[in-house]
């Protein structure tokens, strides 16, 4: 049989639904194939479509669908705009509910939401990435990690660009909160590469990414790569970012800052931050910026406690309605810090006891952190054994994630506990811990290399293994 040839009635294809819905809807109304075709198409190639001898590109289906006076997603698919309506808003209520900090409710809802026929695919997609997101927010790291780990995936099989994006940020972002630093930062620069090959590299939505992997590496301890990251992120903000981007440039660069020292500019930067912020609607990271604040306020040699306390108080309601669970205790965590500062010890107490409740018994970084800043009031209210105890559970915890500049700062407190103990072994252990956990190791002289590499060297008494060494 050649092209040009009528099938046989064997060979003949069956009517699609496509074209049955068109036939269905052209008789429902009385018209004619010519009066369907009026303007654009020919009444044979209506024809061909209804048979299903043809598949209507998009343009004739959409001409098709004006003269039936019908949706035309509704031929393409067969799914009632009315029900499309329906699918779109309770869309819309849930990422409303997301917004709002009604994380319980929009998970819910997102969930339903899940798989609904009146969805197209980038609405679903848009269901499942809220349902992660709420997810984080309710304070199941883990659980969004699996979520979006499967978006993920998705997105590297058909490289969508925006679906990658957005889901490489929440995914790196929660992989960080959980103190795996490595993955984060895998997963980030995965992205960041693939972004760059498609000529990404100046949207907002590449420096977002950026600023995500730079707290990754803030985190692990990596400062060379930090510093460099955060002078390209502001300079790229600086050039092409809308006020939400460069605020999240700079407030990631004055964390950096604060890390090489430079209090002062670190605090200018989080206040250009603030303006940025200032200028949008994005309330649940604004009150983060704000407790990010607070915490630069209470470090130095000269901590404003006072001015800090202020801060906090002033964001604890932003907070509670917009924020994660981590943000939450994160929250608790400045307060005790500011309240010990102050010297109100029963007051900064309950709020550490308040973080590490509110985190349960979740093994993420802000547990360590509040379990850290615990150790330092029980130190100041005199019970120093308990405190001890909370120091080196704290200190382990953040090594073991690879978090080694927290860990360090841990260890060190730990040894000068035990050195004001006259416990002068143990502070030595806790002083090498210290070094290990910025990969800084015994030196082995070269006579002895050998010796030490076939075991015949001991690690001393009570020395915890460091994860990073």
């Amino acid at each position: 049989m050649t092209e040009d040839q009528p099938a046989t009635v064997d060979e003949a294809p069956l009517p699609t639904p496509v074209g049955q819905r068109i036939r269905s809807r052209r008789l429902e109304l009385g018209l004619s194939q010519a009066e369907i075709a009026e303007g654009m198409l020919s009444p044979s190639y209506v024809s061909l479509v209804e048979s299903g001898r043809r598949q209507p590109a998009s343009s004739a289906l959409s001409h098709i669908a004006e003269r039936l006076r019908i949706d035309v997603e509704y031929l393409r698919d067969g799914v009632d705009a009315s029900v499309r309506t329906k699918a779109r808003l309770a869309l819309g209520r849930a990422e409303m509910a997301l917004r709002d900090g009604r994380a319980d409710e929009a998970y819910e809802q997102f969930t339903v939401l899940v798989g609904d026929p009146g969805l197209n695919d980038e609405q679903s997609r848009a269901a499942r990435l809220g349902r992660a997101l709420a997810r984080e927010r309710t304070g199941d790291l883990e659980g969004a990690i699996g979520l979006l780990s499967e978006l993920a995936d998705e997105a590297r099989q058909s490289p969508a660009v925006q679906s990658w994006l957005d889901v490489a940020i929440a995914l790196t972002r929660c992989y960080d909160r959980v103190g795996d630093y490595d993955m984060a930062i895998q997963v980030g620069e995965e992205a960041r590469r693939a972004a760059f090959d498609l000529g990404l590299e100046n949207t907002d939505e590449y420096i977002r990414l950026g600023c995500t992997v730079l707290g990754a590496y803030s985190g692990r301890g990596d400062l060379v790569r930090s510093n460099a990251l955060a002078a390209e992120l502001v300079a790229a903000a600086d050039r092409i970012g809308t006020p939400h981007t460069r605020g999240a440039a700079y407030w990631n660069a004055s964390l950096i800052a604060e890390s090489r020292g430079e209090l002062a500019l670190a605090l200018n930067l989080v206040d250009r931050a603030l303006a940025m912020f200032g200028e949008g609607d994005d309330l649940r990271n604004l009150a983060r910026l704000r407790l990010a604040h607070a915490w630069l306020l209470l470090q130095g040699s000269e901590p404003q406690a006072q001015e800090a306390l202020a801060v906090l108080d002033g964001v604890e309601a932003a907070i509670r309605q917009h924020g994660s669970i981590t943000d939450i205790a994160t929250f608790s965590t400045h307060r005790a810090e500011a309240l010990l500062r102050l010297g109100r010890l029963d007051d900064a107490r309950t709020a550490a006891d308040t973080a590490l409740r509110e985190l349960g018994d979740r093994p993420w970084i802000g547990g360590a952190l509040a379990r850290l800043t615990l150790a330092r009031v029980l130190r100041a209210q005199g019970d120093v054994e308990q405190s001890i105890r909370e120091a080196a559970l704290a200190a382990s915890a953040l090594e073991s994630m690879g978090a080694t500049r927290v860990a360090a700062r841990a260890w060190r407190e730990l040894a000068d506990l035990y050195r004001d103990l006259g416990r002068t072994d143990a502070a030595l252990d806790a002083y090498d811990n210290a070094l290990r956990s910025v990969r800084v190791g015994p030196h082995i002289p070269a006579g002895l290399a050998d010796e030490a590499v076939s075991g015949s060297f001991d690690a001393p008494l009570g020395l915890t293994p460091s994860a990073t060494a």
